[in-house]
């Protein structure tokens, strides 16, 4: 079985992004994936729309706590993380669906981290 990786998505006033972002991480062709959610207060209908996925595919799972900022999102969801490997993808953003496919293939290559400089990746790193 591939290693598993932890998407978290920090989640903030982005209802008019969300679903786009979420149902690109749900397309991965790598399927070994948790996606954690961190509404980090959110006033907007983000709340909903997380409950709504939380409901279309059991990888997803959701926290909710009050705004502290993105930083702070992204460690309560490394908190939580079970993965292996942990990819952040912010929530406005929309990944290919081969993302993974791709990381996995150049982390076999003994890499400790894998960086991109393009809009529609995340950044990657594995756990030590």
């Amino acid at each position: 079985m591939p290693d598993l990786v932890s998407f978290i998505v920090p989640v903030y006033n982005v209802e008019n992004y969300l679903a786009d972002c979420l149902d690109s991480i749900i397309k991965q062709t790598y399927e070994n994936i948790e996606i954690i959610l961190v509404n980090d207060g959110s006033t907007d209908s983000s709340p909903s729309i997380c409950k709504e996925y939380l409901t279309k595919d059991n990888r997803i799972k959701l926290i909710n706590k009050q705004n502290g900022g993105v930083s702070d999102a992204r460690n309560i969801g490394m908190d939580v993380a079970k993965g292996e490997w942990i990819t952040f993808v912010d929530s406005d953003d929309v990944i290919a669906c081969d993302f993974l496919a791709v990381v996995a293939d150049k982390a076999c290559q003994n890499t400790d981290m894998i960086v991109f400089d393009h809009c529609r990746s995340g950044r990657v790193f594995k756990r030590n």
